[in-house]
């Protein structure tokens, strides 16, 4: 640390001195794990221009947020090169993304970060608003007429009648299968 409070980056890693010293929850980290996690919400999480975001913009918001955080460390971590992040840059970068830092900590926490991203990607998609906002105000029968349409449009396109995470959700009629159970989870069956 500076005179100033302000943390001393060490060389041109973009670790500060306080990634020294590492909390046991850090310590506990699966480093493997960890860069998974990481490369998930780059994967994931929309950026405001729907894209997803650059390791530099998160460093920038990471630092934005009272979290210095290197765009060079951070590809490290995502990368899996660099290991042992501190609890700290932990926070930054969760707070870069917008999700809770107990993701990168907790199997039930990163599933639970995973809906709220995909329910982030719905929104995102103004199609999909679109259809919403049109549901609002009709009758509950009007509403299941328009869900037995839409499980019969996507029949005919070759999906599910419900979407795994519906499923999954317990929100069907369909009993959620293993096959399903697995695509919520994740493209590396981790959770």
């Amino acid at each position: 640390m500076t005179a100033g409070g302000a943390e001393k980056p060490m060389g041109d890693t973009g670790r500060t001195d306080s990634d020294r010293s590492r909390t046991k929850e850090s310590d506990a980290l699966d480093p493997g794990l960890f860069a998974r996690r990481l490369e998930e919400l780059f994967r994931t999480v929309p950026g405001p221009n729907g894209r997803a975001y650059s390791a530099k913009a998160i460093a920038a918001r990471s630092t934005e947020r009272g979290f210095r955080l290197g765009e060079s460390y951070l590809s490290q971590l995502r990368s899996g090169k660099a290991k042992s992040p501190s609890f700290r840059t932990v926070e930054g970068i969760a707070a870069a993304f917008g999700v809770d830092v107990h993701y990168f900590l907790e199997d039930r926490a990163a599933q639970r970060t995973r809906d709220e991203i995909d329910l982030m990607r719905l929104q995102a998609d103004t199609n999909v608003q679109l259809a919403a906002f049109r549901l609002a105000g009709l009758s509950s029968d009007s509403v299941t007429v328009v869900n037995e349409l839409i499980k019969v449009l996507r029949e005919q396109q070759g999906l599910p009648k419900d979407p795994p995470d519906v499923i999954a959700a317990g929100l069907s009629d369909e009993k959620p299968s293993a096959d399903s159970r697995l695509r919520v989870v994740g493209d590396s069956g981790e959770d």
